[in-house]
């Protein structure tokens, strides 16, 4: 049986973290685990996963002493499991579940019918039958970073944000190896290794699902770090 393997980052996410969501979906899909990482929250975040881990062996979780923010919490976690667990793919997402668990079939079912596949990310397209909601602030943050992103940094791919991504283990190995040199949009950083490094063709699955959930810390200020892009790219730092 194929197995997939999700990191989880958590900062502060105590009122937010879904805890029988993430049951109902090991219960559902025995092929599926979590690893949770507490990105050194302030709140009762690492208590609630340490019940959680407690109560279902299909959870494990990563404690760091400090928030060293999205793109750092993801990258542990995924050189965790690379190195301590054998599941066949790996990937990461958002602890809000604004991407709910119930899309991850419709992830694994592209790598099934496409055998090159070695990464699909979920793409927060309004086709038709699609439910995607998102606030006005999110929607002109994501808006700007599109035209960004697409006319300056020529990236391949429609929606470089959505906090869903998986990834085959030989993949995630070379993308999560070093260090990422922005704080909030690591997304993009990973999708010019998967190019640049691995020459790797990036499938996105459209989300039928997705929705804006109170309290996401994503907004204009990512904007701001994208525009440093093009200098880091001058000076061959990406």
């Amino acid at each position: 049986m194929t197995t997939l393997a999700i990191v989880v980052p958590c900062h502060n996410e105590e009122r937010r973290l879904n805890q029988s969501a993430f049951v109902e979906a090991v219960e559902k899909w025995p092929w599926i685990s979590f690893c949770f990482v507490d990105d050194g929250s302030t709140d009762s975040t690492a208590e609630k996963l340490a019940h959680m881990v407690n109560l279902c062996p299909a959870f494990h979780a990563i404690y760091l002493p400090a928030n060293v923010g999205k793109g750092e919490a993801v990258r542990t976690g995924m050189n965790h499991l690379c190195t301590n667990t054998h599941a066949d793919f790996v990937g990461f997402w958002d602890a809000d579940l604004a991407t709910p668990l119930c899309e991850i079939p419709r992830f694994m079912r592209i790598f099934e019918e496409s055998p090159t596949a070695k990464a699909v990310i979920g793409s927060r397209w309004p086709h038709l039958g699609s439910c995607i909601r998102r606030t006005a602030r999110r929607g002109l943050a994501g808006n700007i970073a599109k035209f960004i992103i697409r006319r300056i940094l020529d990236a391949p791919v429609w929606d470089t944000q959505c906090g869903a991504k998986v990834f085959s283990r030989e993949v995630a190995e070379e993308i999560f190896h070093d260090r990422f040199r922005t704080r909030w949009l690591f997304d993009v950083e990973l999708l010019m290794r998967l190019g640049k490094r691995l020459k790797t063709d990036v499938h996105e699955c459209p989300l039928d699902t997705w929705f804006d959930v109170p309290g996401s810390k994503v907004g204009l200020r990512t904007v701001g770090e994208l525009l440093t892009f093009p200098v880091l790219r001058l000076m061959h730092l990406l």
